[in-house]
């Protein structure tokens, strides 16, 4: 099997250390989640400037919502600590006042492990939103400014064997200049986690897969690869090696060991991949999952284990459509956001077996978000055969103010990105990277676009050349072929004629399509968003009444006929699957609400209610889902 290329460019993030929590042996100190004994207090700090109404979906650049602006919040008065639960949010409640975000310090205090020869610590937060300041025993040890990404920070001046104290200054404080309109959910949002580091460590490991098949999912040839950064910790140098042993779900064993030369470095990037005889492939159908367990060594001293339940599957494009195990697809699906009521972001573990049950019950093969998925839900439809479009949370950044048009605030993209595909990788459920969403009608013009498309998928492909890379673009007629989208892979396709104003005759969308298809024949072309408003307070109203239940519903299906009958898509995926929460003010495209549901913070495309309940679409998008067939041909 070729060697992925390395290019200098891409090497990982500087000082990361281990993504994946570490399985103690018994050479190797164990490591803890700080669940339990957390407190927190709202700390004093100016108020968030106002918030203007994000841009409804695929709007025209310098078209805006018009649910008004959000004033200031007024200063907030330092509070006692109170006991509180990690994960969480601040405050569950969706109400107006709450929506620029404010600071909160949260601090826990714990023993520390007994020290170990040769071993130090870090904590890894899976998820803060959004800034984070780290301390530790009252000294800053880190800091963190991208919202929907795990990172860590090396445990400096912790005290083994004793008691410590672990501080996190978090500020979701919006920019008002970021487009996005979700709730803005504020807190440690995913777990904490104390990891051991030894002197040697793997860290933002990929655990990928290389298949070919020479027919339909049959005479396969597979490798796994494992990716990432080899770091040495203290001054002596060391001498590595890596033991990989994959066992397959029949219980087969197939083990390689990986000698690597002397490091004198502090870091550099390793690459190492190993045949797997007889592959039993990953695919929604039949998700078989390999165990895999890697042992990291300095000479006979074990320094990391690492156990992950793995997939082998192949995802390419060829001739501008998208196959699977040497499949053709079809896919059908619809999104979700990571919010649920009496929780917002901050998922429970029976919020997420909700969100794969509804998935499945659905009949959904794939969904996205418009972030990075909790590792947790990515493990899960990993098990459930549910593939995902992984998207880095950049989403109309070089509209309005374009924080993409300065350098810094491309490389903050650009770290997004890299995290995200990092963090994604190792999923067989996910077929695709995708590096932005909706960002300008003309990238190939626009100050800043072009720079960051091109660069972010270098990134991506260097990251994980296992998969084809994407990005969402935005519907519109009008607009001529863009250079830069035929750089990438595959194409993501949101759409919203018949429903926006600036869209609103149905009949333009099969037009619009077949001319996205002549201007990329050769990237795979999937519908990634759809869909219409379905409101409560128009459950009734009339089949031609723009946001009641009969017209979402309608909507729903002749989007779906179309796409049946344009057999150049490689899918459809429904926006969303539940509704979710959103700016105060929010009108979705179907006009004010009357004064009694305002200021509404819903966003109402949902199959589904905030609640779980069915509305009408849902019905029609399962009838639809339940005849429409994962391949094409057998």
């Amino acid at each position: 099997m070729a060697r992925p290329r390395r290019p200098a460019c891409a090497l990982l993030v500087a000082g990361a250390l281990a993504s994946l929590p570490a399985a103690a042996s018994a050479d190797q100190p164990h490591g803890r989640t700080l669940s339990h004994g957390w407190q927190a207090r709202d700390v004093a700090a100016a108020p968030a400037p106002a918030q203007p109404g994000p841009p409804e979906e695929t709007a025209p650049d310098g078209s805006g919502e018009t649910g008004g602006t959000v004033p200031p919040t007024g200063p907030e008065q330092p509070s006692a600590f109170q006991p509180i639960t990690v994960p969480s949010v601040f405050d569950p409640r969706a109400i107006k006042p709450l929506y620029p975000g404010m600071v909160r310090a949260y601090r826990i205090r714990f023993k520390a492990p007994s020290a170990a020869p040769g071993f130090a610590w870090a904590f890894l937060f899976e998820e803060v939103r959004r800034t984070a300041r780290v301390s530790l025993n009252g000294r800053t040890i880190g800091r963190n400014s991208d919202a929907y990404t795990p990172f860590t920070v090396p445990a400096r001046g912790l005290r083994p064997g004793r008691v410590n104290t672990l501080e996190v200054v978090v500020d979701n404080r919006k920019d008002p200049r970021l487009r996005e309109g979700w709730w803005n959910w504020g807190g440690i949002v995913r777990p904490v986690r104390l990891l051991p580091v030894g002197r040697a460590n793997l860290s933002g490991l990929g655990l990928m897969s290389e298949v070919r098949c020479k027919g339909r999912a049959r005479r396969c040839k597979a490798s796994f690869v494992v990716d990432g950064t080899l770091s040495r910790r203290g001054s002596r140098r060391i001498k590595p090696r890596l033991e990989v042993t994959l066992r397959s779900p029949t219980g087969r064993a197939t083990r390689k060991s990986f000698s690597f030369a002397v490091q004198r470095t502090r870091r550099r990037r390793v690459t190492v991949s190993m045949p797997v005889p007889a592959p039993k492939l990953w695919s929604p159908g039949r998700p078989q999952l390999y165990r895999a367990t890697l042992e990291l060594r300095d000479g006979k001293s074990v320094q990391q284990v690492i156990k992950r339940r793995v997939g082998l599957r192949s995802v390419k494009v060829k001739h501008g459509l998208l196959y699977l195990n040497n499949r053709r697809l079809q896919m059908r699906g619809a999104s979700i956001h990571e919010d649920m009521p009496g929780h917002g972001a901050a998922l429970t573990t029976s919020d997420m077996r909700q969100f794969v049950s509804d998935l499945k019950a659905v009949g959904a093969k794939v969904t996205r978000c418009h972030y990075l998925l909790n590792d947790r839900l990515l493990s899960m439809l990993d098990r459930a055969g549910i593939m995902v479009w992984n998207e880095a949370a950049v989403w109309q950044r070089d509209h309005g103010a374009n924080l993409l048009r300065t350098s810094a605030e491309r490389r903050r993209a650009l770290l997004t990105v890299r995290r995200t595909v990092r963090e994604g990788r190792s999923h067989p459920s996910v077929l695709t990277h995708s590096v932005a969403n909706e960002l300008s009608f003309v990238p190939d013009k626009h100050p800043g676009t072009r720079p960051f498309l091109l660069g972010a998928l270098r990134y991506a492909k260097d990251l994980d050349p296992t998969l084809p890379i994407s990005v969402d673009i935005k519907g519109r007629p009008g607009y001529p072929p863009a250079r830069t989208y035929r750089a990438f892979d595959m194409l993501g396709l949101n759409q919203y004629f018949g429903w926006y104003r600036w869209v609103e005759d149905f009949n333009l969308l099969e037009p619009w399509l077949r001319q996205q298809r002549l201007y990329y024949s050769r990237q795979a072309l999937v519908m990634t968003e759809f869909g219409a408003e379905g409101r409560p307070e128009l459950a009734s109203a009339p089949a031609d009444k723009k946001g009641g239940y009969l017209f979402q519903a309608n909507h729903a299906a002749r989007t779906l006929d179309l796409v049946d009958r344009l057999h150049f898509l490689s899918g459809a995926i429904y926006w969303t699957l539940r509704e979710f929460e959103i700016y105060p003010g929010w009108t979705g495209g179907a006009g004010r609400r009357p004064p009694q549901f305002e200021p509404n913070t819903r966003h109402q495309k949902g199959l589904l209610t905030y609640d779980g309940q069915r509305k009408p679409a849902w019905q029609v998008v399962h009838d639809h889902f339940a005849r429409t067939p994962l391949y094409v041909g057998r």
